[in-house]
């Protein structure tokens, strides 16, 4: 009897743990890969700014429009700032147009992104969130997840994750809030709690903290996250969850962007299999060059990276990029379920 107790409570225990916020384990990331991250910046993606139009077009580049006023764009070979064979997807929202809808979505059991993308009707949709004890996320006024861990899951690496948060304050309305990095000893967890505690809810219904915030309001804040003062030897000893280890080194990734003109763009790009993934610093120049937006912020990439778009990709499930979490085929299947979603609807 004794023995049957204490196998059912191994069993519960880490359930009980990961819906309570508590210290979950998280997913193993490969070997790091590092470009020539040693390298400062080149300068390359200077032209950005306020007043400055950018739409990805020329070799690699293929656009086609979605819906009126959604285009959605595809890249495929050598990226100049990386210098490797990249595959990138890109959503282009016009918040202008009133057909549309930005929402999150929220799923308890957790599902794939293509799941997530039917259920909802959508025209595109990214997976979004890191595991739920380092971060923020209020929907619809109610907190979901508040923040819980000032470690991220039981590797004891102090929290990173919530640096900024993506908000959607109306059916076509979004901003993007910096709380500061504690990466940079601009703000302790504690202090980012009580930053997002403190939005009104009438305000900011909904939201979801994330790191590393790529672009604020023009500034290159993501090119300097990591600290590149560290050889590469070096920084792939430190445990995977290290942000100079985390953020310098090649991942799939995505990201949440804002452009001058009121264009939201949900983006990915591909790596582990065929692409080969981008740092922070090579997603915040590549985001400058080609889209030019005034804020960005990075969600969780790695085999969590899918985007679904409607009437592209795999014909049953619409995605459209490759996901790398359950298998290293050169294909659409690999999902990760995740609980958090971002998507274009209809009204």
């Amino acid at each position: 009897m004794k023995l049957n107790r204490f196998i059912l409570l191994a069993v519960l225990m880490p359930l009980l743990l990961n819906g309570c916020g508590g210290k979950e384990p998280v997913n193993e990331l490969p070997p790091p890969v590092f470009g020539n991250e040693d390298d400062p910046p080149s300068g390359e993606d200077e032209s950005g700014g306020s007043g400055v139009e950018v739409t990805p077009l020329g070799e690699g580049w293929t656009a086609k429009s979605i819906e009126e006023g959604i285009i959605y764009y595809a890249f495929n070979g050598t990226d100049e700032i990386s210098g490797r064979h990249q595959e990138v997807f890109a959503v282009d929202i016009d918040l202008n147009n009133p057909a549309y809808q930005i929402k999150y979505a929220y799923e308890k059991p957790r599902i794939v992104t293509s799941a997530a993308f039917k259920k909802y009707n959508a025209i595109a949709a990214i997976n979004a969130n890191y595991e739920p004890g380092s971060i923020y996320f209020r929907l619809n006024g109610t907190e979901v997840y508040d923040l819980p861990n000032s470690t991220i899951g039981d590797t004891g690496v102090p929290n990173w994750k919530s640096e900024a948060a993506f908000a959607i304050t109306g059916e076509r309305s979004v901003k993007f809030l910096w709380a500061g990095s504690q990466k940079k000893g601009e703000v302790t967890v504690p202090q980012q709690k009580a930053y997002y505690q403190g939005l009104s809810t009438t305000e900011y219904p909904s939201f979801m903290s994330s790191a590393p915030m790529l672009i604020n309001n023009f500034e290159k804040v993501g090119e300097n996250f990591c600290d590149y003062t560290i050889s590469s030897t070096a920084a792939g000893k430190l445990n995977s969850e290290d942000p100079d280890r985390h953020q310098r080194t090649l991942h799939p990734r995505t990201a949440v962007a804002l452009t001058e003109k009121n264009h939201l763009i949900l983006f990915v790009v591909d790596g582990r299999i065929k692409s080969a993934g981008m740092s922070a610093r090579q997603l915040t120049r590549f985001l400058v060059k080609w889209f030019n937006p005034q804020y960005a912020l990075n969600l969780d990439g790695g085999g969590s990276t899918t985007m679904c778009v409607k009437g592209e990709g795999d014909p049953s499930t619409h995605v459209v990029n490759y996901p790398c979490s359950e298998n290293s085929n050169y294909d659409h299947t690999g999902e990760r379920s995740r609980d958090i979603f971002v998507m274009v609807v209809k009204k």
